[in-house]
C-alpha cells in the first residue's frame, strides 16, 4: 500500500524560504572566499612597484628622459598591472609634452589614457588637449623651444630674452598668446611696466583675447604703474620746473642780505644736526616684515634734497614779487613748499625699484593712520 504524502500551502512556503536563505547563505560565503583573491589579483607586482617609484623619483629629480624610459617599460612590458600602467600612460603623455618633447608620442598616450582610462570628467579635457597638440604637429620645433624656456628655471631676465627671441624667429607661432602672457608677467617681476603694459595689451588684442580675471587684474595693475611712472612722473617734473621758473623769474637774488644768508645757514645746519640725530632711531627700525625697505643711500639722498627745497624756499620768501604782498606769502608759501617737496620725493621714490609699490605701501599707511586719527577722536 503506498502512501502519498500531501504538502499544504503553508509547509511549502516554509520550505521555499528554507532553499533560498541556505542558497544566499553559501553564495555570502563564497565571495568572502573570493575577495581576496580578487583583491590580489588587482594589485601590482612588486617588481612593477618598485619600477613605479623609480620613475616618480627619476621625475622629481629632473631626470625626465630616464622617468619616461621606465615608465614606456611599465607601460608596454606589464598591461597586467592596471594601476601602474594607468599612472605610467599618463606620466608619458606629460612627459612628451612638457619635458622630452615630441608631440606625436604625446598624442599617443593621450589617446592611449583618453581610450583606457579616462573618466568621465576628464574626457573633454584629453579631446581639447589632443585637438591643441595636433595643430602643433607643424611647429614642433618652436613648441619644443617654448617648452624649454617654460621649464627651464632660470632668471625672469634670461627667460625674456629667450621668450623675445622665440617670438622674433616664430611670428606665427600658435601659443603666441601664452608667451605674450609669460613675458607680461615677467616684465612685471622686473619692474618693467612699460613692457609689462604693452605685453598685457598685446595679449588682449591678439585674435579677440578674453582675459582671464587674474590677467585683467594684472593687466590694470601694470598700467596704473606705468601711468604713475610716465604721466605723474612728467607731471611732477612739471611742477618742480615751473615752481623753480618762477622764483628765479622773481630776481630773490637782488633781496638776499648776509643776514637772511646767514640765518639760512643756521636752519640747514639745525636742519643736518636733527637728521644725524634721528639716524640711530631709523636703524633701529625692524624692518623685517616690511616687503619693501629704503635703503641707507636712499634716506641720505632724502636728506640732502631737503636742503635743496630749503633753498629754493629762502629763494622764494626773497622774491620781488612778495614785498607789497607779505600776507599772500604766508599763506602760499606752505602750500607751494609742500607742493614742491611732495613732487620731489614723488620722483626719488617712483623711480626705486618697485617703487609704484612703494608709492602704494605708502598711501595704505597714511590711509590706516587717518584712520587710527578718526577713531581715536
Amino acid at each position: 500500500m503506498t502512501t502519498i504524502s500531501v504538502m499544504t500551502p503553508a509547509r511549502l512556503v516554509v520550505t521555499g524560504l528554507t532553499k533560498l536563505a541556505s542558497l544566499l547563505i553559501l553564495t555570502l560565503l563564497g565571495s568572502m572566499f573570493c575577495l581576496p583573491l580578487t583583491c590580489f589579483a588587482g594589485q601590482d607586482s612588486p617588481e612593477v612597484n618598485e619600477l613605479k617609484q623609480r620613475a616618480q623619483s627619476a621625475f622629481i629629480e629632473g631626470h625626465y628622459a630616464e622617468a619616461a624610459a621606465m615608465d614606456l617599460e611599465i607601460a608596454e612590458k606589464y598591461p597586467g598591472n592596471q594601476q601602474a600602467r594607468r599612472y605610467a600612460v599618463q606620466m608619458l603623455g606629460t612627459l612628451y609634452e612638457n619635458n622630452v618633447v615630441d608631440i606625436k608620442k604625446a598624442i599617443k598616450w593621450d589617446r592611449e589614457f583618453l581610450k583606457e582610462y579616462a573618466n568621465p570628467k576628464q574626457v573633454s579635457f584629453y579631446q581639447e588637449k589632443i585637438a591643441s597638440l595636433e595643430k602643433l604637429l607643424n611647429q614642433e620645433q618652436a613648441f619644443k623651444i617654448y617648452q624649454e624656456i617654460r621649464f627651464a628655471r632660470q632668471s625672469d631676465e634670461v627667460m625674456v630674452k629667450r621668450f623675445e627671441a622665440l617670438l622674433k624667429e616664430h611670428p606665427d607661432f600658435l601659443l603666441k598668446d601664452k608667451v605674450e602672457r609669460e613675458l607680461a608677467y615677467a616684465y612685471a617681476r622686473l619692474d618693467k611696466r612699460r613692457q609689462s603694459d604693452q605685453a598685457f595689451q598685446a595679449l588682449s588684442q591678439s585674435e579677440g583675447k578674453k582675459l582671464s580675471s587674474s590677467d585683467q587684474l594684472a593687466y590694470a595693475t601694470a598700467n596704473r604703474y606705468w601711468q604713475m611712472t610716465s604721466v605723474w612722473g612728467w607731471s611732477a617734473w612739471g611742477v618742480i620746473a615751473i615752481l623753480w621758473a618762477a622764483v628765479l623769474l622773481m630776481k630773490p637774488w637782488k633781496r638776499l642780505t648776509r643776514t637772511s644768508i646767514r640765518n639760512f645757514v643756521v636752519l640747514a645746519a639745525i636742519w643736518v644736526l636733527l637728521a644725524a640725530a634721528s639716524m640711530p632711531h631709523f636703524y633701529s627700525i625692524n624692518t623685517d616684515a616690511d616687503d619693501y625697505v629704503l635703503h641707507d643711500k636712499l634716506v641720505c639722498i632724502a636728506a640732502g634734497l631737503n636742503l635743496i627745497i630749503l633753498v629754493w624756499l629762502l629763494l622764494l620768501t626773497r622774491g620781488e614779487f612778495w614785498q607789497s604782498r607779505r600776507r599772500a606769502l604766508r599763506w602760499l608759501a606752505p602750500v607751494l613748499t609742500l607742493l614742491m617737496t611732495t613732487a620731489v620725493f614723488y620722483l626719488l621714490i617712483i623711480h626705486q625699484a618697485k617703487g609704484p609699490e612703494i608709492i602704494d605701501v605708502f598711501a595704505d599707511r597714511y590711509a590706516d593712520w587717518a584712520e587710527d586719527l578718526h577713531i581715536a577722536k
